[in-house]
């Protein structure tokens, strides 16, 4: 069975804002066996969605709609919805009722704009909203045997709505498994090499390392490829789930009792950012502290004037002077440091971009590693933010 992803949405096609509700939407349909054969964005206009539902239509069984069901004037994946079928809206009385309850304990008024949250296409099945007021739907055309699931685009909303609309379309188990490994310190090239041999194999690199995806319809043989790949891959992989650095970092200090503290320049304070994203993480992460300029290097941190003279800001001595002064003033187990260059700008010949020096104190042990990464200013702090973390992870693993 084959399906089409469709989303609404001017901020996304004037680039102001990243889409990701189709990466979701689509692994969900592969999971469930569907195939996806194509992805659309299209912006906020009646008669542009409604082509994409006709073409969606033309060339797929099911056609799933994200975005444009909430109350304001650009929300019109409804009337596009009527427009393409011909089928008319009509008030889902129940659900108008929950609106009117909603808005009386909010000390709201119900208007036209809120009251067509409410709408739906005659003849649909109607699919709750947990969370928001927009209400989803699944619209079946009998005559052609293909549907229209309609969704909203705030995604705390739509995972559960999307999760319900397989349900209605007998959709709900799986018949597409996918395993998932998150890895950081080869690049998908190696990593390419390394699992060549095992087929049904996607691989996604970013700044925050290599994700591979294995898939396989039958349960016997994806475990049979994921425990190969996890032998070969080793140490490398962070996680097999969908989380981040960060938390698999913060897990492991909380276990043993830890406690952290930063000291960064190039990274603007993305290290400790992250580190404290994590829930519960004032536990263990002690603070930081950005010393972005050499005064502050020199003033918060205790780097000697002529280290940086002498060196550099961007140097493994400062580095090193840096991690040390935050383990002093934090008094904490670990510390990591950053100094370097993300660019575009402040290169030399002897520091070209993408140079940075990363300090590292575990108790007593210091170590400094250069990394060069050249890449977009904000992709080289994430990578070395990446690189840092990962320093932690694997000194505490083994």
């Amino acid at each position: 069975m084959k399906c089409f992803i469709l989303i609404t949405g001017s901020e996304f096609t004037l680039g102001l804002k990243q889409e990701k509700n189709s990466l979701y939407i689509a692994r969900e349909a592969y999971e469930r066996g569907l195939d996806v054969v194509g992805i659309a964005i299209t912006e906020d206009d009646i008669y542009k969605i409604s082509f994409f539902i006709k073409v969606a239509l033309d060339k797929a069984d099911i056609v799933f709609i994200s975005g444009g069901l909430g109350g304001t004037s650009d929300d019109l994946t409804r009337e596009a919805v009527e427009e393409a079928i011909g089928v008319p809206l009509i008030y889902d009385q129940k659900w108008l009722k929950k609106i009117k309850d909603y808005l009386r304990q909010t000390n709201r008024d119900l208007n036209d704009s809120i009251k067509k949250m409410a709408k739906i296409p005659y003849g649909s099945k109607k699919i709750e909203n947990p969370v928001g007021r927009a209400l989803g739907f699944i619209k079946v055309l009998d005559d052609v045997k293909k549907a229209i699931v309609a969704l909203p685009g705030v995604s705390q909303e739509m995972k559960p709505m999307l999760e319900k609309s397989f349900e209605l379309l007998g959709l709900k188990d799986k018949k597409n498994r996918v395993h998932l490994f998150r890895t950081f310190g080869k690049n998908e090239v190696e990593i390419d090499e390394i699992l060549k041999d095992i087929d049904g194999k996607v691989i996604n690199a970013s700044p925050k390392g290599v994700d591979i995806f294995i898939t396989d319809k039958e349960p016997f043989f994806l475990e049979n490829k994921v425990k190969v790949a996890r032998e070969r891959l080793g140490e490398i992989i962070y996680s097999e789930d969908n989380i981040e650095m960060e938390e698999v970092v913060g897990k492991l200090l909380k276990e043993r009792g830890l406690t952290i503290s930063t000291a960064e320049s190039s990274t603007g304070g993305l290290i400790v950012s992250r580190l404290i994203n994590v829930p519960g993480s004032s536990s263990y992460v002690m603070g930081g502290i950005v010393s972005y300029s050499n005064e502050a290097k020199i003033n918060l941190l205790g780097v000697k004037k002529d280290s940086i003279e002498k060196y550099g800001a961007v140097s493994s001595v400062v580095a090193k002077e840096m991690v040390q002064g935050a383990q002093k003033k934090f008094n904490t187990d670990i510390a990591l440091s950053d100094t370097g260059i993300a660019g575009p700008t402040g290169t030399t010949e002897e520091k070209p971009l993408g140079l940075h020096y990363i300090g590292f104190i575990f108790k007593n042990n210091l170590q400094i590693e250069k990394v060069i990464f050249q890449n977009e200013r904000n992709n080289v702090r994430l990578y070395i933010s990446q690189y840092a973390l990962n320093l932690v992870r694997l000194k505490l693993k083994n």
